[in-house]
């Protein structure tokens, strides 16, 4: 307990530094999935009998998956997302959640959009499955990328700062993997991607999403990073988040700003001792030191009776 009060980091648990790992592991796998297409591997053949599953009826054909395939699109759920993010901004005191939201989704933009640029792949409903021999963009798909990582963050910011019962927290992991299940499905059924676009993009919203949850967890050392690597320029990133503040913000202390510790991190680090040790675990060795050792009395007897017996006598006289 003294070592947390006076800010001792402790080791971190191997399963959050294997977590971290995440984003890099689907990564080398995106990579790998279009240096296979660029091949023309087994995955291009895998796409072919996908597509065939069902056979395309035209593009005017589908009206109510077409209703349902705008939920992967930026006009549809970045409104949430940003949303989201304003709300517990306001209420935590600080634009963190924003700075989260709108990094993260520009960063999964700018990765999208390359790969989409590198590989010029048709749609099933234009050309086939290779890469490099069309005018189109369809490898990684970008609603997948979308439902994954503008669902995902939605949901995490929930959980991370929303005080959300569990059963919510279980409802909303759940309901991000049915959309995402759902997208896939209706992208194959419309013939607008190709298998390998889909799981590409699903494992491109996914890294991101994990990085930006690794991001939020270490936010002070990544202050200190910017901060550093922006030398005589930290004078103008503090003007900024000042000018957003002013903007966002209610009306609050004037030295708060976003890069310094806020509410956030506060509830951040209480929900990470609450999952480490249960609070009021019996067999929790935080419990046993945080509680004050008892005095043994005499049964029956309260303190104070029993330094009065000791000083007046059992008849009550010196």
């Amino acid at each position: 307990m003294e070592a947390r009060r006076q800010g001792v980091h402790r080791d971190e648990p191997a399963g959050r530094s294997a977590w971290r790992l995440l984003p890099l592991v689907l990564f080398v796998a995106v990579l790998a999935i279009f240096a296979d297409l660029a091949r023309q591997g087994p995955l291009l053949r895998l796409d072919v009998w996908v597509a065939s599953i069902w056979t395309f009826q035209g593009p005017y054909e589908y009206p109510v998956a077409d209703a349902f395939d705008r939920i992967g699109q930026r006009l549809v759920c970045l409104p949430l997302l940003l949303g989201v993010a304003f709300f517990l901004a306001r209420r935590l005191g600080t634009i963190r959640p924003l700075v989260l939201a709108v990094g993260a989704t520009l960063f999964l933009n700018f990765v999208v959009g390359v790969l989409k640029l590198a590989s010029g792949r048709e749609s099933p409903r234009t050309g086939g499955p290779e890469l490099f021999v069309g005018d189109n963009v369809l490898f990684p798909s970008g609603h997948t990328a979308n439902v994954v990582f503008v669902y995902g963050l939605t949901a995490a910011l929930l959980v991370r700062y929303g005080h959300v019962p569990t059963r919510v927290r279980r409802a909303l992991v759940v309901a991000v993997g049915l959309i995402l299940v759902l997208m896939i499905v209706i992208s194959v059924y419309r013939h607008t991607h190709w298998f390998s676009d889909l799981i590409a993009g699903a494992m491109i919203g996914g890294a991101v999403l994990q990085l930006s949850l690794d991001i939020d967890r270490g936010w002070s050392g990544v202050v200190r990073l910017v901060r550093r690597l922006s030398g005589p320029a930290w004078g103008v990133v503090q003007w900024g988040v000042a000018v957003v503040r002013r903007r966002v913000m209610p009306a609050s202390p004037a030295h708060r700003t976003v890069l310094e510790p806020s509410e956030a991190d506060r509830v951040s680090a209480h929900q990470e001792r609450s999952l480490e040790t249960p609070t009021g675990d019996p067999m929790s060795s935080t419990s046993k030191a945080a509680s004050p050792p008892r005095s043994r009395l005499p049964r029956g007897r309260s303190g104070e009776s029993s330094q009065r017996e000791q000083v007046a006598g059992p008849h009550g006289r010196p």
